[in-house]
């Protein structure tokens, strides 16, 4: 994801979640950070690609 404004790497990223576009994303290091990606989809997928946990995986149907 090369081409995307988030500055964090995926090693550095526990989880996160998504609402309206926004990503809540909690960081190893205890910080939680907020991210508003220009492509929604591709960020997704980025996420759960690189193993990064979505808390809400559970509960959507």
């Amino acid at each position: 994801m090369s081409s995307t404004k988030f500055p964090y790497q995926p090693h550095e990223l526990s989880a996160f979640t998504e609402t309206i576009g926004i990503f809540i994303i909690s960081l190893k290091n205890g910080e939680i950070v907020r991210h508003n990606p220009d492509d929604r989809d591709a960020f997704y997928e980025w996420l759960l690609q690189n193993n990064v946990r979505d808390i809400n995986a559970g509960s959507k149907n």
